[in-house]
């Protein structure tokens, strides 16, 4: 059976809801950084990840450990950004995450916990071989955005960094979907 037919209509508009929260708050970054400068554009950003916390736990009905991680981190990061107007603490924080997002996979494969499974598992009943491999998939592609976010955050403009930001946001979009698509296992026991 096809992973789309097993995605009912409760849980796609969950999805979409969890995408909003999840990259709205950075698409926002985006477009105001294209109206306006670096510095308000950070503030946005760090308004719109508090908000999409709030959000989230409203929605939810629990704490999202995830989101309030990315909110401490854009909230450090943002306000070192903006008192001492110096842009690369906000690309620095990008790293940072993707990293501690890549090594907690990671420690997680190692102690038999897949953290993505317990995320989405009331979306998605998958195989634990499958969660592995999205997992492992998950953790190349942390790893990679790193690297790309420090190679283009030391070599290249402010407005370049800002292109890639817009790539990586459309790709991360792509690569889970496609990566759902190529691993998906239904799990038969649930």
């Amino acid at each position: 059976m096809h992973w789309s037919s097993n995605i009912t209509p409760h849980i796609f508009k969950k999805i979409i809801i969890g995408s909003i929260l999840e990259f709205g708050p950075i698409i926002l970054f985006l477009i105001s950084f294209s109206h306006l400068h670096i510095y308000k554009a950070t503030m946005i950003l760090m308004a719109a990840t508090i908000i999409s916390v709030w959000c989230t736990y409203t929605i939810q009905k629990r704490i999202p450990y995830l989101a309030l991680y990315v909110a401490l981190l854009t909230i450090i990061f943002g306000y070192i950004t903006v008192s001492h107007h110096q842009p690369r603490f906000i690309q620095i924080r990008d790293t940072i995450y993707d990293v501690t997002c890549a090594l907690t996979l990671l420690a997680g494969l190692m102690f038999n916990v897949l953290f993505l499974k317990l995320a989405f598992e009331d979306l998605l009943k998958m195989t634990t071989r499958a969660w592995t491999k999205i997992t492992h998939s998950w953790i190349v592609l942390f790893l990679t955005i790193a690297t790309a976010n420090e190679y283009i955050r030391r070599t290249m403009s402010l407005e370049n960094w800002f292109e890639f930001k817009g790539f990586v946001v459309i790709f991360t979009i792509i690569f889970g979907v496609i990566t759902l698509y190529i691993f998906y296992e239904k799990d038969d026991k649930n």
